[in-house]
């Protein structure tokens, strides 16, 4: 049984089993793809580079006005999450990832933060370390 729920965990991608696009099913997807062989997550990853869009699109269950959305985006900013996103991930890295509950208000505007950030450690007389990168996206509604 419980490798039956690995696969559908590491292997879900049909319609009927979408993830929300919210915390929880940002989080499972991220899981998924940080489960994979290498070989298969970078398949993923070459994936979320090439066509963001429809990544988005193949992987959560967005609603019309989301899908709009992500189509509108400026392209270079929509590139530039996803290759980020998929660097991070190639790496076997976490993006932070935070969206907030939509308001009851359907007319509430909508912020998205992007940070891609580097961080470089040296220690004298030691071998400098590879840079650690951190990427956050945060969605939130005034």
């Amino acid at each position: 049984m419980q490798s039956f729920l690995f696969y559908l965990l590491v292997h879900k991608k049909n319609k009927n089993m979408k993830s929300n696009f919210d915390n929880v099913g940002f989080s499972q997807e991220q899981t998924r793809i940080l489960s994979l062989p290498l070989a298969e997550r970078a398949k993923e990853t070459d994936f979320i580079r090439r066509d963001p869009v429809d990544w988005m699109d193949d992987t959560f269950d967005l609603t019309a006005t989301q899908y709009d959305q992500l189509v509108g985006m400026d392209s270079n900013l929509l590139n530039e999450i996803a290759t980020a996103v998929a660097d991070t991930w190639d790496k076997g890295n976490l993006v932070s990832f935070n969206k907030a509950s939509r308001p009851d208000s359907d007319q509430s505007p909508k912020d998205l933060f992007f940070s891609r950030q580097s961080q470089q450690q040296f220690t004298f007389s030691e071998e400098p370390q590879q840079a650690l990168e951190q990427v956050s996206i945060w969605i939130r509604y005034r």
